[in-house]
């Protein structure tokens, strides 16, 4: 059986990569593409498999952007079919404009979302030339809804289960951090995708007043995806990104603009803050939120709100011990989302 992933984001190849260890090591024939984004290259490349990368300078720029975003598309489109010309698949599974490769070439095509339709619209062409989507039971595809395999659960769960991922403490050493002298971990995020347009996070007036009430709290690191004020850089953590869940595990809190790193975070046990204007928009943060008190979300004109909740839960005594016990409880309703998704590539075969 031969599966190709094209993979455009870090956060699906975390969601994929113990799929596509287990696929490998199961004998089947598995092709990968993606395009430089953040550090997904260097992750890949860490994990030692093969692949194409078919943007090599990446896929967006700053100027003429709506057009621009029609261009990459339609290049995008362009380079997987000249990718696939020759080759002969049994499933397609990504998160991008694969689906229209799987559409011209009538292959099965898997899609991995965990936004609903509502806040995404622009999500709506691939949604109508998948197969099927893949997608946690809480969120609402609106019209495609029937396309949807739902499990319990959320996609960090591939990566950061229990019983896949332990957190390691003396990763901390390589980057002078202290689980026992409390450190806060925040992410910004760039906000440069078309589905961010008009969303605002964490800007650098409300970055610096943070800092400056965290410091008094213990260290502070940034993690940053945008540029960062020369003032703010001395924050900055520069580490190996397969690092990363390591610090946030052991993070006092996180405060991000950040969906990926806010879900892993809850996902962890850490203690969660988001800012930024998709609050209230995605059902799975929602659920996280409400359901399960894991996270606190606040729009970009909430900052004083979000300040005053950062300092009651710094009150706690026993703050992470707390969300430990939250996490668990959350856990116990999830799927194991790994052995989910390989019987249903096991039932293909069938």
């Amino acid at each position: 059986m031969r599966i190709l992933f094209f993979i455009v984001h870090p956060s699906k190849y975390y969601l994929f990569r113990h799929i596509i260890n287990n696929l490998l090591s199961n004998g089947y024939k598995v092709d990968l593409l993606i395009i430089t984004k953040d550090v997904l290259e260097d992750l890949v490349k860490g994990e030692g498999w093969e692949y194409t990368n078919i943007f090599p300078k990446g896929r967006r720029s700053n100027y003429l952007k709506k057009f621009n975003l029609y261009l990459n598309a339609l290049i995008t489109v362009i380079r997987l079919f000249k990718y696939t010309l020759f080759k002969k698949y049994d499933l397609f599974i990504t998160d991008d404009l694969l689906v229209v490769i799987g559409k011209l070439k009538s292959v099965t095509t898997w899609m991995f979302i965990d936004d609903d339709l509502h806040a995404v619209p622009e999500l709506a062409p691939f949604l109508m030339l998948t197969t099927k989507v893949i997608a946690p039971s809480s969120v609402n595809l609106g019209i495609f809804n029937n396309k949807k395999i739902s499990f319990n659960g959320y996609k960090e769960l591939a990566s950061l289960h229990p019983s896949i991922f332990t957190p390691n403490i003396h990763i901390l050493d390589k980057y002078e951090l202290d689980a026992d002298s409390k450190y806060f971990l925040i992410r910004l995020v760039a906000l440069t995708a078309s589905h961010d347009d008009g969303i605002k996070g964490i800007d650098d007036n409300r970055l610096n007043e943070l800092i400056r009430f965290l410091k008094t709290k213990g260290k502070v690191v940034i993690s940053s995806e945008r540029p960062l004020r020369s003032d703010f850089e001395k924050y900055r953590l520069q580490m190996n990104p397969i690092d990363m869940p390591h610090i946030l595990a052991f993070a006092e809190m996180f405060i991000g603009d950040s969906q990926t790193m806010t879900s892993e975070a809850t996902i962890l046990g850490t203690p969660a803050i988001r800012m930024n204007d998709f609050v209230g928009r995605i059902t799975v943060m929602d659920e996280k939120e409400f359901k399960y008190d894991l996270t606190y979300g606040f729009k970009s004109y909430q900052f004083d709100e979000m300040l005053i909740k950062i300092k009651e839960l710094l009150l706690k005594d026993n703050l992470k011990q707390e969300w430990q016990i939250k996490k668990e409880i959350m856990l116990k309703d999830m799927v194991d989302l790994n052995k989910f998704v390989l019987d249903l590539i096991e039932n293909i075969k069938k």
